[in-house]
């Protein structure tokens, strides 16, 4: 005899020793239970705050020290030629000890930009108390009359010494003349060149009057106009009428419209007159 049991989907909480649980099923309705806070946490958690933030205001001073500190070292990246780091101690001096928060570097940048030599700078922070400065020098390339110099964009500038650039050519002209200066410059000076001269000096007179030195003390007046033009024909005839009594020769004088004169050096004679 067959006997059918029907499936109710139920266990019992007291098979095989297992306790019932509430816990909701899958699916369920049945929401979750907020979580609560008692009163004992909110005390804890009250206390801490207040603790925390009167430590804090105990030791603001000291806290405050170690995120803003003073400024200690200065560190240069760049190799100097011109400029020596006892300079750009001097310099920032005045900026040593300030917070590391606090110190300006757009100032301190315009204070090394000062510096003569200095063309420009940039300045950066390293925490906690480190100025990183690069600085980018100036380049000569001639002087401008006797106590300045000017650089490859014929900017002029000064520094307190330039008997270590006697070897530059110089050059002198009107206030304000200098970029002119320096173009014509650099096209006779390309001009000379193949020809093996060198200029040493380049003058423009006040009544625009163009004169030059090569290497060696040889002087050659232009004149005003068709500078360019002269030079090249007095290269063109250089090797084959000057270049052998080159030695002797005081002035070349380029100003005519059909050749030029040459002025010789006046030579020392030493005798004895005898009867």
């Amino acid at each position: 005899m067959t006997r059918h049991y029907a499936k109710t989907g139920k266990v019992s909480g007291k098979s095989r020793g297992t306790r019932s649980r509430n816990w909701p099923r899958a699916g369920s309705d049945q929401p979750l239970k907020p979580v609560t806070f008692t009163w004992r946490f909110w005390t804890v958690l009250l206390t801490s705050g207040i603790l925390l933030t009167f430590v804090s205001l105990r030791n603001m001073d000291t806290i405050s020290w170690h995120l803003n500190r003073p400024i200690h070292t200065l560190q240069v990246d760049s190799a100097l030629q011109h400029v020596t780091e006892s300079e750009v101690k001097t310099l920032l001096a005045v900026y040593m000890g300030e917070g590391f928060f606090e110190i300006d570097v757009s100032s301190v940048r315009e204070r090394l930009e000062t510096h003569p030599w200095i063309a420009r700078a940039e300045v950066k922070r390293i925490w906690p108390d480190n100025l990183a400065l690069s600085i980018t020098e100036e380049v000569a390339i001639a002087r401008w009359g006797q106590t300045r110099l000017l650089n490859q964009y014929a900017d002029v500038f000064a520094p307190a010494q330039i008997g270590t650039m006697a070897s530059l050519p110089l050059l002198s002209g009107p206030q304000g003349s200098q970029t002119k200066m320096m173009e014509q410059y650099q096209i006779l000076n390309q001009l000379l060149f193949p020809a093996g001269l060198r200029l040493e000096q380049l003058n423009l007179s006040e009544r625009m009057s163009w004169e030059l030195v090569i290497e060696g003390g040889l002087k050659i007046v232009v004149g005003k106009v068709d500078v360019r033009e002269k030079i090249k024909r007095l290269i063109d005839i250089y090797d084959t009428q000057i270049r052998n009594d080159i030695a002797v020769i005081e002035t070349i004088d380029l100003r005519y419209s059909n050749g030029f004169s040459v002025k010789k050096k006046q030579q020392d004679i030493t005798g004895v007159a005898t009867r």
